[in-house]
Order: C-alpha cells, then structure tokens, then sequence
C-alpha cells in the first residue's frame, strides 16, 4: 500500500514519507487502510498549514503521523460505535438490494447487454463505498469522504465500461 503514499503533496512527503511508509509497510493491505490513506492524502492537499517547512528530528514520528492522519490501522482516530455498524450495515443491505433490483430490469429491458452485464459488481460495491463514511472514514471532511468515494465510484464504472465496451467489439 506503499504506493498510495504518492497521492499525497511533494512537501509533505518529504517531511513525513519516510515515518507513514515504514507504517504502512508494517500493516497487512486492507481496503478500509487503503481508503484510510486516499482520505488523508485529500487532507494533506486541503490543509498544507499542517505540515512545518523545515525538517525537525524525526524521532517520534511515526506515533505522531499516525495520529496526526487519524490512521485507524494504527489503532489511532475515532471509533466506530455499535449504532455506526449499523448504519453501515443498512446502507449496504438496502443500497445492494435497491440497486440489484434496478440492474435486473436493466438486464431484463436491454438484452444481452455487455454493458449492463459489465455494471453488476456496482450493485453492491456502492452500497459498500457510501457505507464506509460510518465505518473507515468515519471522523473524515465531509469534501475528503466525497473526493474518495465519487473517485472510486467513478474510476470503477469507467474501468468496467471500457471492459465491456472491448468485449462487445470481440
């Protein structure tokens, strides 16, 4: 997950890079730490205030960045309380269900469609990325939760279209 640590600014990696990359690198690769770094880089482009022109000694930290980020893979930023699995939960299972529905008339209305077809993970991985605003991302801007999910949302339906637009010229 090293890699996603190239989202955030110049400036801020050079001062912190070396710490978070040494963190990250000790965790195991999880989608709510990957989304936990693409919401942090967003803050770090949104609030450059943060981060000192010069570069102090280093000993530290690691502790400091991680709560510094909110890095909950690092046992720092808010918890997630029983009533926001909850709310996690509802916006998965309704969202799934509600947009299952809508994919299976698609599926029935336009036939044989790659398309259609190539947008059915959508169905529930929406669901998914809105819900981790009460789970993952939870204690994030408002403006970062947006940037992560409408990026994500947007750069899989795009991925997947293009899958489905090279197999209908096969």
């Amino acid at each position: 997950m090293t890699w996603l640590l190239k989202l955030y600014p110049p400036r801020w990696r050079r001062r912190y890079g070396a710490e978070l990359t040494a963190l990250v690198a000790a965790q195991p690769f999880s989608l709510g730490a990957a989304f936990d770094l693409m919401a942090g880089a967003v803050d770090a482009w949104r609030h450059p205030q943060l981060v000192p022109p010069a570069v102090p000694e280093t000993k530290g930290d690691v502790t400091m960045i991680a709560k510094l980020m909110q890095l909950k893979c690092a046992g720092y930023g808010p918890g997630v309380t029983s009533s926001d699995k909850a709310k996690s939960a509802a916006m998965n299972i309704g969202g799934t269900l509600v947009l299952a529905l809508l994919w299976l008339w698609a599926s029935w209305r336009f036939r044989d469609s790659a398309y259609v077809l190539a947008l059915s993970p959508m169905t529930w991985l929406i669901p998914y990325l809105l819900s981790l605003r009460h789970t993952s991302m939870k204690g994030r801007s408002t403006r970062a939760q947006v940037i992560v999910i409408s990026s994500v949302t947007v750069g899989l339906t795009a991925f997947l279209l293009v899958v489905a637009w090279i197999s209908d010229q096969i």
